[in-house]
């Protein structure tokens, strides 16, 4: 069975993304992603897929930390 977390990061690979780990805290999915893919994930179209990837595996809210490797 896969957790919330897996599902997220199931997601983000499907939408193309490079490294995109999923830590979480609560109802909040904190992304942990490379700098260099940040400005991508807080844009749209990307913006929105992101968030609703994100939300569908049961989310709430979602941050991004861009200090990845």
């Amino acid at each position: 069975m896969l957790t919330a977390i897996d599902m997220a990061e199931a997601e983000l690979r499907r939408l193309g993304l490079g490294y995109v780990r999923v830590h979480a805290g609560d109802e909040v999915a904190c992304l942990d992603v490379p700098s260099a893919e940040a400005a991508g994930i807080a844009c749209d179209p990307l913006r929105g897929e992101v968030l609703r990837a994100v939300r569908a595996a049961g989310f709430a809210r979602v941050a991004v930390y861009i200090d990845g490797p």
